[in-house]
């Protein structure tokens, strides 16, 4: 979805009380996004009560007038085919939900009546305070959670900014129940009504066809009033030009240069930010960020991101430093400075901003990126500040001028300055409330505030040259019937390549996979850390030279896999071509450096010792991985065999690695046979030792009839478990019989371990494949139980649900028409059907039938198929099934020593796996 792709389509109205609504008639759709933006963040909590915002968001899923039951509304949606969500931020909150197109008419009167008649039964509020208390809990290790509220305790103690948002056991405790059963209505009352809210609907409904259904859900919505917002400064002036010391959780070394601006997010006819930011954040040959990296201080750049509202607007400059780099972040600063100077004197070269404009172009009239949801809310909110018509002249026109560049460049100043230091070891003398990080706030010396404002010159910066990468022509290929499908143009032994041409979007972009199998790559974990070290420095090499085609809509990413690695390129076709051949001829010719290898040894190791602060739930996932894929290595391993290799060791493996490998390749998109076949030859030309068979991708084949054990150490106090059960074949019949499971099993599942029981904050299930082969996990993470009850609880809820015939005979029909709903659901755009497309190859699915051979299994399996398939997985008979558990502040699962995983790599000599 893309806002000035839809204007022709978008609709705007009100309804008789007073409720702004915007309809987008997409008639080719086949389900429904809706979402609805409320002035009612946690800007307007009561001074004695943060959270409630928070927890009137968690009430409204809690039962209303029309469904009363808890979580009803969630099930709703499940059996519509889709999902309801909902977040409470500063100014607004936000609940949106997507559904099958049919179910439109039948959920909107449940959506109206959870927004404006909420049940606030106490017992639910008391549940829902112990969920939002172990919310809070899993969050206190977070180091961004813990940056947001030393954000706070350092802006102007008047302004709303500074209230804890999330609230937790001890704020609500203050009062009873009732108590909060009062403020809670009151605090809908006020805000919860028609003048308050905008409604955006993406649908395949014409007005005529929606207005009657919203007029007779919303109709019993008040009016009331638009709550209004008078804010103080966000900064006092003592709280400007000022570096704030934090002590991160993680091996991070940042810094967060902040200028403190007025709202000129909110000038969307003209967004001098955009082109502030595109500028600031260039990372070509000259910019800003290829001195900082060249010097050795600096890792990465991320210019224009900040809070922002009605008021203000944070722009931050985000660096990862290197050790060097702390040590001259007055000389980062300075070149900062003197980059906005460039800036300042660039602003009247119309070129540049006819430049940033034909960009901006490109990306409304071809971008498939957003999800319409995201979108969808990101309009609502917009809504909130603007008319249709405003929103959509903005949309659709380019009206940056020197002048208005001009006049938010003259905030970018020293005396608007905030800077955040974040690393181990700094010297602090306070604690933030809630989170207890430690950190410290100083004046920047008047010194260094006078010489940023005159910085000295930078030889080795520059403003971007014309960046060659933007096409004149961005024209549509004829079709060709016999491509409409994969075909393979190249093969040979150890290569093939496929082409496919894009019959259904019709635009001119496209995507190409090149996999290399790379047997010299994947036979040990030394090997595969030096792969992990050459990537790291080849992706190092790249990034400056293809910066501009990056953001022409030119991408590339280079990763590894558990055979070797994968070039991806996409984005528009006319000079994709180039682009692979440019790429494919450097990954072949890079030679690492040693500077460069003590480099990027340096950030894998942080990044892989950072994986190790990960919450729980999130190493159980990993580990699970890792135990069931036998080329996949956990990464406390592999920080050893990283710390260990040496620069040789990268030479060596680099230089072995085209000797001898296996060659996949896709070209899918808006090309001819021939242009496909001249991308294919460019690759092939690079490629003489494609001459070996592709990798396995073995997984393990966990033992019938017996429950394996293995704990994950952790450095978290909450305690979490991953029930993991694995299907005895990755035939149709078992993908299709554990999504069904899965399915089935996932809103009780939820409903009973975390609003019933309230065992934790996260508590889930999921389908989850390895290599094709099908499994389901059921998860809790919890602060207050260990992982022996959780356990318990898991099996006890099993257990149960194959006594609940009756309840799940009359759900299975749902379940049913949602998973044939989601099997033949089309793609969205054409980089996601390359992706399903290159997913088919993988599996040997050339014809793309897959996901028909499962929805016709699933059609004709009877509700009896299911409860003998159930009571087999349930009775140990058939699954494989493997516990994971990090036990936190609790005591450990117990378990059998010979069911007991200690030893990873013990386990994977001693198992059978499936190939």
């Amino acid at each position: 979805m893309n806002i000035s792709q839809d204007i022709d389509s978008t609709y705007s109205f009100q309804l008789e009380n007073g409720l702004r609504v915007l309809i987008i008639h997409k008639q080719e759709l086949t389900s429904c996004c809706v979402s609805a933006s409320i002035r009612a963040g946690h800007f307007f909590d009561p001074e004695e009560c943060p959270g409630l915002a928070h927890l009137l968001e968690h009430m409204l899923f809690m039962g209303n007038a029309v469904l009363p039951q808890p979580n009803a509304i969630n099930e709703l949606m499940e059996q519509a085919g889709g999902n309801i969500n909902a977040w409470t931020g500063t100014e607004f909150a936000n609940y949106h939900f997507q559904v099958h197109a049919q179910a439109l008419p039948r959920v909107l009167p449940a959506f109206a009546a959870m927004l404006g008649a909420p049940n606030f039964d106490t017992e639910q509020i008391q549940s829902e305070i112990k969920s939002i208390d172990a919310e809070f809990k899993f969050k206190r290790k977070d180091d961004l959670r813990r940056l947001y509220q030393i954000h706070k305790e350092t802006a102007n103690p008047a302004h709303p900014f500074t209230k804890f948002s999330v609230g937790n056991q001890q704020t609500f405790g203050k009062f009873s129940l009732e108590q909060l059963q009062e403020k809670l209505q009151a605090f809908h009352d006020t805000y919860y009504c028609a003048a308050n809210m905008t409604l955006v609907i993406h649908s395949p409904f014409s007005v005529g066809q929606i207005t009657p259904w919203l007029t007779q859900a919303f109709a019993p919505l008040p009016t009331g009033q638009a709550a209004e917002i008078n804010l103080p400064v966000l900064y006092t002036p003592e709280q400007l030009g000022v570096e704030i010391h934090i002590t991160p959780l993680q091996a991070a070394k940042r810094m967060i240069v902040t200028f403190a601006l007025p709202p000129l997010h909110l000038e969307i006819a003209t967004r001098p930010l955009d082109f502030i930011s595109h500028v600031l954040g260039d990372e070509g040959a000259g910019s800003l960020f290829a001195y900082l990296k060249a010097r050795g201080w600096v890792t990465n750049l991320i210019a224009g991101s900040g809070i922002e509202g009605v008021g203000f607007k944070d722009f931050n400059i985000n660096l990862q430093l290197t050790d060097s780099g702390l040590d001259n972040q007055f000389n980062i600063v300075s070149a900062i400075f003197h980059m906005v100077e460039l800036i300042k004197m660039a602003a009247g070269d119309e070129w540049r901003l006819l430049e940033k404009a034909k960009l901006n172009q490109l990306a409304r009239q071809y971008d498939d990126s957003h999800k319409p949801l995201q979108t969808l809310c990101d309009l609502a909110e917009l809504h909130q500040y603007f008319d249709w018509d405003t929103i959509a002249s903005a949309s659709q026109n380019e009206a940056l001028t020197s002048e208005s560049l001009n006049r938010a460049l003259a905030y970018f100043v020293p005396e608007n300055l905030r800077i955040k230091l974040i690393a181990p070891g700094l010297a602090t003398n306070r604690r933030c409330a809630h989170y207890d990080a430690a950190y410290a706030i100083k004046p920047i010396s008047s010194d260094s505030l006078a010489r940023w404002k005159k910085p000295a010159a930078v030889h080795a910066i520059s403003m971007p040259p014309k960046n060659p990468y933007i096409g004149d022509s961005y024209s549509l290929c004829p079709l060709d019937n016999r491509f409409a499908m994969p075909q393979e143009i190249r093969e040979e032994k150890g290569m093939s390549i496929w082409f496919c041409q894009d019959h259904t979007f019709r635009v001119p972009k496209g995507d190409v996979f090149i996999s290399f199998d790379i047997p010299s790559l994947a036979q040990n974990i030394h090997q595969v850390a030096a792969k992990r070290l050459w990537l790291a420095g080849l992706n190092d090499y790249l990034q400056g030279q293809f910066y501009r085609a990056e953001i022409a809509g030119l991408h590339y990413r280079i990763y590894g896999h558990q055979g070797g690695f994968t070039l991806h390129t996409r984005g528009f076709s006319a000079q994709q071509g180039q682009l692979v051949q440019k790429l494919t001829n450097a990954i072949h010719a890079f030679e690492p450096d040693p500077q460069t290898f003590l480099q990027v040894k340096s950030l894998q190791c942080q990044s892989l010792q950072n994986t190790l602060l990960n919450k729980p739930i999130n190493r159980l996932f990993s580990r699970l991985s890792v135990l069931i894929q036998r080329n996949t290595h956990a990464p406390v391993e592999l920080l050893d065999a990283v710390e260990q290799c040496q620069f040789d060791d990268v030479r060596r493996v680099k230089d072995r690695a085209f000797d001898y490998y296996h060659l996949e390749g896709l070209i899918h998109g808006n090309w001819s046979k021939e242009a496909a076949e001249r991308i294919a030859d460019s690759v092939i030309a690079m490629s003489p030792g494609a001459k070996a068979s592709p990798l396995p991708r073995a997984i393990a084949k966990l033992p019938v009839g017996r429950t394996m054990v293995h704990e994950v150490s952790c450095d978290h106090e909450d305690a979490a478990v991953v029930l993991y059960l694995q299907a005895p074949s990755n035939d149709t019949w078992n993908v299709a019989m554990c999504m069904v499971l899965e399915q089935m099993l996932a809103g009780s599942f939820f409903s009973t371990l975390r609003t019933e029981k309230q065992l934790g904050y996260l508590v889930g299930s999921g389908y989850v494949p390895h290599n094709q082969h099908p499994g389901i996990t059921f998860y809790i993470q919890s602060p207050t139980h260990g992982p022996q009850v959780l356990m318990s609880h898991i099996s006890q809820f099993l257990q149960q649900q194959t006594r609940e015939r009756a309840f799940y005979e009359g759900y299975w029909p749902n379940i049913q028409r949602n998973l044939l709903k989601q099997l033949q659901d089309v793609d969205l755009n054409q980089s996601m059907r390359s992706q399903r497309i290159w997913q088919g190859l993988g599996s040997n699915d050339s014809n793309l039938h897959r996901n028909q051979l499962i929805a016709s299994t699933i059609e004709s399996m009877s509700f009896d198929d299911i409860i003998g398939y159930a009571t087999n997985m349930n009775l140990n008979q058939t699954f494989g099934e493997l516990v994971l558990f990090s036990a936190g502040k609790f005591p450990p699962l117990q378990s059998e020593e010979q069911d007991t995983i200690t030893h990873i790599a013990d386990f994977k000599s001693r198992v059978e796996f499936y190939l």
